[in-house]
């Protein structure tokens, strides 16, 4: 959970509306006049006409934020990683 102790107590709200966003790769990334810049693409597979399949990449969304914001991100990032990583001398994830 991102530390929250310089922010006030604000209320999230529109979770039940919000959209998903799905990603497979994360191709550009940059900084424009102070603001971090990210953009996130899908992976999507398509018949080629000819009895194959083809594959080609879809900008699914262009992230953008200052470095508050990006912090706040990396640090979801690293809680995520954090869950998903075994515990010391076991299999199972934290």
């Amino acid at each position: 959970m991102a530390d929250t102790t310089e922010q006030p107590d604000i209320e999230l709200e529109g979770s039940a509306t919000a959209p998903i966003i799905m990603f497979d790769e994360a191709p550009l990334y940059g900084i424009m006049g102070g603001i971090g810049r990210i953009t996130l693409s899908a992976i999507l597979q398509d018949e080629d006409g000819q009895g194959g399949v083809k594959q080609r990449r879809k900008v699914v969304v262009h992230l953008r934020g200052n470095g508050t914001a990006f912090h706040a991100l990396r640090e979801a990032i690293n809680g995520m990683e954090m869950l998903a990583t075994p515990a010391q001398g076991g299999d199972k994830p934290n």
